[in-house]
This record gives structure tokens, sequence and C-alpha cells, in this order.
């Protein structure tokens, strides 16, 4: 009787211990941190019963569904930040620019002001990746670089730098100009009697850069890694689609037809990436192969040392994707931007065939190129590829006069602070390339208010590289074909992993040649 006694009270004991754990988990915290935010001036939505373990989700998905069920006009470029962040966009519009709201059991802080963003972007050991916070299908996605964090971060970024060293950089531009005239050929050959066609130029671009990278970068043959990039594209348009289930913890342990088709497919890119490495790793060993690109830096440096039997497919895996994605988008909003703003397109035009004439692009040639990069960064500036940076405060923080508690969210909405009037004036929303005429600092009067590569020690390493190429291909586009929207364009913005055109980019093409 006793011993019943005794393991009765032992479980009830158990059993408080682990209902506080709950509550404290469930309820407590959370609470406890949305006091310390409103009691610094932060407004937003309160963490009640009905936000309860998912947040403001059910919220964010309704008026995210509002926001894209309509197109906008490209013309009207107030209507754009809706549509992109819509969730974002109402939250500041209701609470102002000291606003947070619920992602989960987590609240996440807007900062918009360009100090704040400042340090947010450069003390990156206090304010990291945030990929943690996000559900277990887009953690399979953000593998590699983005993933890790200080002296490991460090050595991984010393190792790939040198396969995006200008000089580097410079030796991949036949390649550039190889994949250029095939899209270009491929164009001339849709072209009509009347010498026009109508082309959706977005999956032209996809395979351009797609290929593009898998032979500079991977030094490897695109059609056989054709497989690999619609696998990614496959798990991307996965992670936006799945359900709050996702965001649980522990989901990834649920027997869901979204995680065993991920697993699958996870399984499927492994096999894939490692027999690509484990040819490459057999060459280098024998002596056969070695040059300068990213995947035979990161193999001759893990040969020097024991890893793990995935550490080389995840550091690699996010740069098949990324790195296209990036350029695919530049060039396709350039053109869409371009076939609006005829006047800037013949701007364009012109310069190309003054600084080249009619012989191929190089890189000398393109470093003088003013017009067009003035062109490029307004592109960049409305519509970037990432068009908002988080991060995660692991414990409680210190930014600026704000206290920050522990695990919470911080969010740049960099698509929002592109378009500010504060910083940009009463034409932020218009496309106006004039504002960089005298380069980014005169046009941000110095303020931290334009990072479409992010900024700071974790900037984007392939920012260089996607510049160069996006612009060697945008010379030689606009030296052979004028271009213009075509009557079935329909412009709408979508955030799927980069920006890009949810119905895609049909244009006019008249050839000039």
């Amino acid at each position: 009787m006793v011993t019943l006694t005794i393991a009765i009270t032992v479980f009830i004991i158990i059993l408080n211990c682990v209902g506080w754990k709950i509550l404290n988990w469930l309820w407590l915290t959370p609470m406890k941190k949305e006091m310390i935010l409103r009691q610094q001036g932060f407004q937003g939505n309160s963490y009640d019963f009905r936000r309860l373990l998912f947040g403001d989700a059910e919220e964010n998905a309704k008026v995210h569904e509002e926001a894209l069920s309509r197109s906008i006009n490209v013309r009207d470029e107030t209507q754009a930040a809706h549509r992109i962040l819509p969730f974002v966009h109402k939250t500041i519009e209701k609470y102002g620019d000291k606003s947070f709201f619920w992602a989960g059991l987590r609240p996440k802080v807007l900062i918009m002001d360009p100090e704040l963003m400042k340090t947010v972007l450069v003390k990156h050991t206090s304010f990291i990746r945030n990929y943690k916070a996000t559900n277990h299908i887009l953690q399979k996605l953000i593998t590699g670089l983005p993933r890790t964090e200080g002296e490991e971060w460090y050595k991984r970024r010393v190792i790939m730098n040198p396969a995006f060293h200008m000089e580097n950089l410079k030796e991949m531009i036949p390649v550039f100009q190889k994949v250029s005239d095939d899209v270009l050929n491929q164009w001339k050959k849709l072209v009509s009697e009347d010498g026009s066609c109508t082309v959706d130029v977005y999956p032209y671009f996809e395979y351009a850069t797609s290929k593009v990278i898998s032979e500079t970068l991977f030094a490897s043959d695109y059609s056989k890694d054709k497989r690999l990039y619609d696998l990614i594209k496959e798990m991307v348009s996965m992670a936006r689609l799945t359900t709050r289930i996702a965001d649980l913890p522990g989901s990834k342990y649920f027997p869901t037809k979204t995680n065993q088709k991920s697993r699958k497919i996870m399984n499927e890119q492994r096999q894939m990436l490692g027999t690509l490495i484990c040819e490459r790793e057999k060459a280098i060993r024998e002596g056969k192969v070695f040059q300068d690109n990213l995947l035979d830096l990161i193999l001759k440096s893990e040969l020097k040392r024991d890893y793990g039997e995935e550490e080389i497919p995840e550091q690699v895996k996010l740069f098949f994707f990324a790195g296209y994605e990036t350029t695919r988008n530049l060039l396709v909003w350039t053109l869409v931007l371009l076939s609006t703003y005829q006047d800037w397109q013949e701007r364009a035009r012109q310069e190309a065939f003054q600084v080249f004439e009619n012989r191929k692009a190089d890189y000398q040639g393109l470093s003088q190129l003013k017009v067009l990069s003035m062109i490029v960064n307004e592109v960049l500036r409305l519509y970037p590829p990432v068009v908002e940076l988080s991060r995660l405060v692991e414990e409680e923080t210190q930014l600026g006069e704000y206290t920050i508690p522990a695990d919470t969210q911080v969010m740049l909405p960099v698509v929002m602070i592109h378009r500010d009037p504060k910083y940009w004036g009463e034409d932020a929303n218009e496309f106006n390339p004039n504002r960089f005429a005298e380069g980014v600092s005169k046009a941000t009067k110095g303020n931290l208010v334009y990072y479409p590569f992010g900024w700071g020690p974790r900037n984007c390493i392939g920012q260089n590289y996607a510049l160069l190429e996006a612009k060697l291909a945008l010379v030689d586009i606009l030296r052979n074909f004028s271009f213009e929207i075509s009557p079935t364009y329909r412009h709408a913005p979508i955030v799927i992993f980069t920006l890009e055109p949810q119905y895609g980019a049909p244009l006019i093409l008249r050839n000039l040649k």
C-alpha cells in the first residue's frame, strides 16, 4: 500500500512537471516575450488562444491568398509590396514601423531603422541565420554555408571565396557567352516572317542560368544535372505549400504524404550528388583534375580531413538552386521593366552598341556599362531576389536601445525598405534608374537601405558572379532583339523561394539583325 502511494505521488509530481513545462513553453514564455516587446513600444497582435501554437499563420494565409488572387498593373508599383509581402505590409499599416507578428510561438520583430539593420547584419554571431525557425521541408533546402556559424562558417567561406574572385569570374565569361548564344539562337528560330515572336522568356532563363551553374561552378554536364534541378524545384514548391503541421516540433517524423515524398526526393538528390562527388574525388586523388571551380575547391579541402558522408553534398546542394534562381529572376524582371519603359531599353541598347559594336562582350567592356548598371541596380531595388532577411536571437540580446527576448526572430523586410519614401523620395515606387547615376552611396544618402544581396560579413558570396552573368546576357539580348510586353502578360510577382513571376513572362521579341 505504501509502495502504491509512493508510485502515485511520483506519477503526480512527474505529471505536474511535464504539465508545467508544456504550459511554460506553449503559453507563459510567449506571453512574457510579448510583454517585454510592448513595454518597449512594439505593437502587434496579442498572443491569445486563437494564436496558440500556430501564431498568425491562419490570418497570414488568408491575407496571402487574397493578395495572390489578382495581378497588378506593371506601371503601378505602389501595389507591388502589397502582393509580395502582404501580411508584413498589413502589419506595418496597422501597427507602424515598430511592430511584430507571431511565427508560431515566436514573435517576429520588424526592424526598419537603418542603424539597427546594420547591427543585425554585422553582428552575425548574435543574430544568426533563421534556418532553425523554418519548417523542416525548408530546412532540407537551406544547407551548406548558410547553416554554419562561427569558426566553421569562416573556414568554409575562405575555402569557397577563390571560386568567386574576379580573376576566376573573368575566366567564366566564355561559358556565359556560349549559353547566351544558345538561347538567342533558339529565339531566332521562333521568329516569324515579320521578324517577331511571342516568347515566355522565363523558362529560357531558367535553362540558361542552370546550365551556367553546372558548367562554371561544378564543371559538370547540365544534361546530367537537369534532373537534380527539377528535384530541387519540387522541394521548393513543397516547402511553400506545406500545411501548418510542418511547423510543429517533431513534424518531420509524421507519416504524411509530404514527408514521404520529401524523403524520396532527398534520397534521389543525395544519390545524384554522391555520384558526381565520388567521380570528381577519384579524379582529384589520381591527380587528373583540379580547377578553381567551387566543387573542386570544396573537395580538395575536405580530402585533407575526415568528414561525414552527407557533409559535402549538403555544402554543394544550395548552390545548384540558389545560384541559378538569383540570376534567372534578375534577368526576367529586367526584361519586364525594360519592355514597359522603352526609353530605358533604347538607352541601354545604344550604350551596348557603343561599347561593344558587334564584337563579343568582355569583362573590360561590361565594367564600362554605366546605364545598364543603373538599370540593374534599380531592378534589384524594386525586385530583390530575397524579399526579407530573418534572423534568430537565441539569447536575450541588446539591439540599440531595445532588448530582444531570447528565442525571438527579427525580420528586415527588404522589399519594403527598398520602397520606403523616407529614404527614396516620393518616387520610391517608380522605376527610375537615374537615382543610381552617381552610385549606390549617393542614391541611399549613406543609409543602409539597399541590400539586394544582403550586407556585412555574410553577404551573398555569389553577388559578382550573378551580376556579371546577367549583364553579359542583357548586352547580347539588347543587341539582337527589341522587346515589349505581350498582351497575355500578367504582372504577378510572387515569393516562392526567391521573387519570381507567378504566370511567367511572355514578351514580344523583334529581331534586330
